[in-house]
């Protein structure tokens, strides 16, 4: 994850803290230090709850004296409330596993379904971003408001007709809704082939750009997200 502004216009404010693990990753959910901890805890793939914010440098976790040093081994972690969070979607448990893409094996005249081969329905991505990323509609971007075993189903129509051989890649997430992720084993980056409704993470999308169809060089699909359980904005 990387911090790219906030919602108030402000500066990042970094703070060091202990952590209760080694961090060999920038950019990892570290949340508030729970009973019996040395320090921050290091968030799971389906809960970041209580979020303090991500680290910028690595450390190293040790809990025994260390010759000529100490072992406290703090980390820099940026902890604004209001941070949005770049966060790359991975088409696996592994981060930068590539997006998976489906290809139209039924025509569409009305631009209404996108029809493949695949299930949309196992796992679920009903309510989840769809979008073109070869044919007529490279480029556009739908909700899916229905699904079935082998089509994604959309209210606003695409602005062409889908063809077969068309690629159409998803995401598990729409802007705005209330929905969350989850995290690649690694933590950095979000998966895209879990279903909408097993999302748990709490991050919340407000945009998603599914560049991969831009042909840029290093370009990926990703998302802008902000922390919806933050321990400095806490509603109880």
């Amino acid at each position: 994850m990387e911090c790219i502004g906030f919602l108030h216009g402000t500066a990042p404010l970094i703070k060091k803290y202990q952590t209760s693990a080694s961090l060999t990753r920038a950019g990892i959910p570290l949340l508030a230090c729970a009973a019996g901890e040395a320090g921050l805890d290091v968030g799971a793939t389906t809960a970041i709850n209580d979020m303090v914010g991500c680290n910028i440098d690595l450390v190293t976790y040790a809990t025994a004296q260390v010759a000529g040093g100490s072992p406290e081994g703090l980390v820099s972690v940026i902890i604004n409330p209001d941070a949005i969070w770049k966060i790359f979607m991975s088409g696996a448990a592994a981060a930068g596993t590539a997006a998976v893409e489906r290809d139209v094996t039924t025509a569409s005249t009305n631009g209404l379904a996108v029809t493949t081969a695949d299930a949309w329905d196992s796992p679920t991505t009903d309510e989840g971003l769809i979008w073109g990323v070869s044919g007529a509609n490279a480029g556009q971007k739908r909700k899916i408001t229905s699904v079935s075993s082998t089509a994604a189903t959309l209210t606003v129509a695409l602005a062409n007709d889908t063809v077969v051989g068309d690629l159409f890649s998803w995401a598990p997430v729409f802007p705005m809704t209330l929905q969350t992720v989850t995290l690649c084993t690694e933590l950095d980056e979000f998966r895209q082939d879990v279903a909408v409704a097993a999302n748990t993470a709490e991050l919340t999308c407000i945009e998603f750009n599914p560049n991969d169809w831009l042909g840029r060089a290093q370009a990926r699909p990703f998302g802008l997200f902000v922390a919806a359980d933050h321990i400095l904005n806490r509603e109880s």
